[in-house]
Formats: structure tokens, sequence, C-alpha cells
């Protein structure tokens, strides 16, 4: 292996070992005490070795966020690909949001933090580059899946195009992520209540109503898309590009 490959090696083993570091950190102190400095002390390197990988504390949450858009990306992905029609298919690319969510919160909440403006003002180029082409790969995920439902004729507002829609449904999601996962405070009765709440807010937005039993169906699939993580498959994949 030439040197200049075995270095790009060792930098991308370093990052990923880091990253795993931070979430580990945002897991036992919160976020909010995620900084460089303590970074560098708890991986056990010095100040400018964690500034040779991260600009500031922000290129690290884009840096976050873009492992977070990557494994959401291929689960919708999956999602897209599965024999299912259109509707059914778009439910599940709702549950693996929430899914995701669940079982990455550490992640999940990074991602969220890194949406501000100010984080991308001070972020570099090169990670926002990053994360901005994975984004564009899940969202042509999730348009290809709108648009079969428009081919399936399964879309039937009478005022909202799907692209409204759409947007509407991935504000709810959102909504539902940060305010059910990430708080103790908001609880659903039963799992059921879930299925129900999601699928009620897709009928009234223009698609069709998904029984309980069949959106139970559709679960069963993206938790074993998305399962539940072991230690070691909490790590970070390594970045690239």
């Amino acid at each position: 292996m030439r040197t200049t490959q075995r270095k790009a090696r060792e930098v991308a083993e370093r990052e990923h070992q880091l990253l795993q570091q931070a979430l580990e950190m945002v897991a036992r102190d919160g976020l909010h005490n995620l900084t460089l400095g303590r970074l560098a002390a708890e991986a056990g390197y010095s100040k400018g070795t964690i500034y040779n990988h991260f600009t500031c504390r922000e290129d690290l949450l884009v840096a976050l966020s873009t492992e977070s858009a990557r494994r959401q990306s291929r689960h919708h992905q999956i999602v897209a690909e599965l024999p299912w029609d259109g509707v059914r298919a778009l439910y599940g690319l709702t549950l693996a949001y929430m899914r995701h969510a669940e079982t990455a919160p550490a992640l999940f909440e990074s991602s969220i933090a890194a949406l501000a403006e100010s984080v991308d003002a001070l972020a570099s180029p090169e990670r926002l580059e990053r994360r901005s082409l994975i984004n564009a790969q899940m969202a042509q995920a999730i348009g290809a899946v709108v648009e079969r439902t428009k081919r399936e004729g399964a879309f039937t507002h009478p005022e909202l195009t799907p692209e409204a829609a759409l947007d509407a449904l991935r504000s709810a999601v959102l909504g539902y992520a940060v305010t059910h996962l990430l708080s103790h405070r908001f609880t659903w009765g039963k799992d059921d209540d879930r299925l129900t709440v999601t699928a009620s807010l897709m009928h009234g937005l223009g698609w069709p109503f998904v029984d309980t039993a069949t959106a139970r169906s559709v679960q069963h699939v993206i938790h074993d898309i998305v399962p539940a993580p072991t230690a070691k498959e909490s790590a970070p994949e390594p970045l690239h590009g």
C-alpha cells in the first residue's frame, strides 16, 4: 500500500473513532457539553489533531449529521425498492425515519442541531457538500415513492399537490420524532397509537388510510431494515468522499 493511501486510511479510521467518541459523549453528557476540547481529552488526542479533522464544533455537528443522513438514505433506498404499492412504501419511509430516530437518538439529536443556519455558516464547505449529496440521494428515493403514488392514483387531495403534502408529512414526522423520541415527557399510550396517528395524518394529507394490521406488517419489515443496534453496530460508519 502506498504511503499516501495508508495515511488516508489512518485519517479515515481516526475520524471514525472520533465520531464514535462524540456520539458516546452526547449520549452520556448531552449535546450541549460536546466541544472539540472535551472530545480531544476523551479520545486522548491533542487539540491540534482534532482540529485537523474538524475546523470547529459546527463542523463536527455536520459530520455527525452526514452520518445520520447516510444511514437514513440507505434505509430509504431499501424501502423504495421493496415490491410494495406507493402508499405502503411511503408509510414505510415514514416509519423508517421514526425508527432511525428511535434507535440512534444521539445521532438523530446531533443531526437536528446541525440544521441551524449558524452551523452552516461555520462548517467547512467540504462537509456541507458531502451532506448535501447524501440528502439529494435520499430525496431522490422519497420522490420516486411519491411519484409511484401518483401513477397509481393513490393521491386524491382536492387542493394540495403531492409535493406540498409531502412537505407537510415531513414536517409532522420531524415534529413527532423531536417531541416523542427525544423527550420522555411525551409518550404514546401504546405502540399502535403511533401507527394510527401516522396513518390518519397521511390520510388527511390525501393518501388512502392504512389500517392497523397493514401498518403493523409494514412496521415489522422496517424493524428488520433498521434493527435495534448492538454496542458494535451503534458506531458510525466511515465517511467516504
